[in-house]
C-alpha cells in the first residue's frame, strides 16, 4: 500500500513540473516595444518598429516579418530594429505580422497600420470670374461639357432627367427616368449618353441622337458621380473609392483608392476628369479634391465657401455643392450645387 501511494505522490509531482513547463512555453515572449496599432505611414516612406523581450532569459529561434501575408524578412534576435520599406505599397490598411519562433511554439504580434498619401495638399480658396443662371429647380447629380454644350442630370424620384443648354440659356429636356429610378451622375461618349442611378445598382443607356433608351448595365452598388477620360468611364460610390470601368462591356478593371496624407477621403460625389487630374466634390462640405488618376493621391483642396449668400440659400432652398463640368473648348471649369440659382465659372 506505501509503495502505491509513493507511486502516485511521484505521478502528481510529474504531471504538476510538466503543467508548469508548458505553461512557461505558453508564456507570452514579447511586446512591441511602442505602440503601432493604428500607425498612419505615408507611401514611400521606411517603417520601423521592434519588438522587445519581456523576458531577457527567453532565446527565440527566428523572428519572421510580413505584410499582409507575405513574408518579408527575418530576424536571429528581438534586439534589431525592424524595418520596412513601403515605396511601391497600395495606400490604404495593411496587417503588419511579426512571428516568434521558440522550441517549435511560434507566437503571433500583429498591428493594424494604414499607408497614407506622401503628399501635403494645397488649400485653395476658390476663385470665381462669370456668373451664369442655373435652374433652382435641378438637384444636380451630374455636370459636363460636350461640343460647348451644358448637360446636367439630376436626382430625387419623380424628377430625374438629363438636359442641355447654353451657358445662360433656357434648358432643354432630353430624357426623363423612371419614378422608381434616383438619377445621379452622366456622361456622354461614342453616341452614348449615360446616366447612374443611386440605389437601383444600374446604369441606363441612352442613344445621344434619339434619346431613347436602348440598354442598361449593372454597377454592383450605389452610383454617384460619373466622368470619362476617352477609355474608361470612372465612377464614384460614396466612399473613398473610384471605379474604373470599361466604355465598351462596363466591367470593373479598376479600383482607384483616394488618400491624401491623413487617411481615406470619403463622400466623393460627382467628378471631372481634366488631363489626369479628377476633380471629385466631397458630399456635405464646400470643398472640390483635385485628385491624381493615376495615383489617386490628393493633390489639393479647393474651398469654395461662401459662393452663395444666406439669403440666396434660404430664398432658392440649396442642397450642397454638387456639379463639376470643363469645357475643353475655352478651357473653363464650372461649378453649381443641387437647386442652386447660379453656375460659377472657376478661375485657375
Amino acid at each position: 500500500m506505501q509503495i502505491k501511494k509513493h507511486t502516485l505522490w511521484c505521478l502528481i509531482i510529474l504531471l504538476l513540473a510538466g503543467c508548469s513547463k508548458c505553461a512557461n512555453s505558453k508564456k507570452k515572449i514579447a511586446k512591441w516595444a511602442t505602440s503601432i496599432d493604428g500607425s498612419i505611414i505615408p507611401v514611400g516612406t521606411i517603417f520601423t518598429a521592434h519588438l522587445k523581450y519581456l523576458d531577457e532569459e527567453i532565446a527565440i529561434d527566428s523572428l519572421v516579418i510580413g505584410f499582409n501575408g507575405v513574408r518579408i524578412n527575418s530576424y536571429a534576435s528581438l534586439t534589431q530594429e525592424i524595418q520596412i520599406p513601403t515605396a511601391g505599397f497600395k495606400m490604404g490598411g495593411h496587417t503588419l505580422m511579426a512571428i516568434v519562433y521558440r522550441d517549435s511554439h511560434k507566437e503571433e504580434y500583429n498591428a493594424s497600420v494604414t499607408i497614407v498619401s506622401d503628399i501635403l495638399p494645397q488649400e485653395n480658396a476658390i476663385k470665381t470670374g462669370a456668373v451664369y443662371p442655373h435652374s433652382n429647380q435641378n438637384f444636380t447629380e451630374g455636370l459636363f461639357f460636350y461640343k460647348g454644350m451644358v448637360y446636367e442630370s439630376t436626382g430625387m424620384n419623380g424628377t430625374s432627367f438629363i438636359c442641355r443648354y447654353k451657358l445662360g440659356s433656357t434648358p432643354e429636356k432630353l430624357t426623363t427616368m423612371p419614378t422608381a429610378y434616383f438619377g445621379e451622375g452622366s456622361i456622354l461618349y461614342d453616341n452614348k449618353l449615360i446616366q447612374l442611378t443611386w440605389k437601383n445598382g444600374k446604369g441606363i443607356v441612352y442613344d445621344a441622337t434619339t434619346y431613347k433608351q436602348t440598354g442598361e448595365f449593372l454597377i454592383g452598388g450605389e452610383g454617384w458621380g460619373l466622368t470619362y477620360d476617352g477609355t474608361h468611364l470612372i465612377m464614384s460610390d460614396g466612399t473613398h473609392r473610384i471605379f474604373y470601368l470599361d466604355k465598351q462591356t462596363y466591367a470593373n478593371t479598376k479600383i482607384l483608392e483616394v488618400y491624401d496624407n491623413k487617411g481615406p477621403v470619403m463622400n466623393l460625389n460627382e467628378l471631372e476628369f481634366v488631363d489626369g487630374v479628377i476633380y471629385a466634390n466631397v458630399w456635405m462640405t464646400d470643398k472640390i479634391v483635385k485628385i491624381d488618376a493615376n495615383t489617386g493621391k490628393v493633390l489639393a483642396y479647393l474651398n469654395c465657401e461662401g459662393l452663395l449668400t444666406e439669403a440666396e440659400i434660404e430664398a432658392n432652398k440649396c442642397d450642397v455643392l454638387n456639379g463639376i463640368a470643363y469645357d475643353a473648348q475655352t478651357k473653363k471649369l464650372y461649378i453649381t450645387g443641387k437647386n442652386w440659382p447660379k453656375i460659377f465659372e472657376v478661375k485657375q
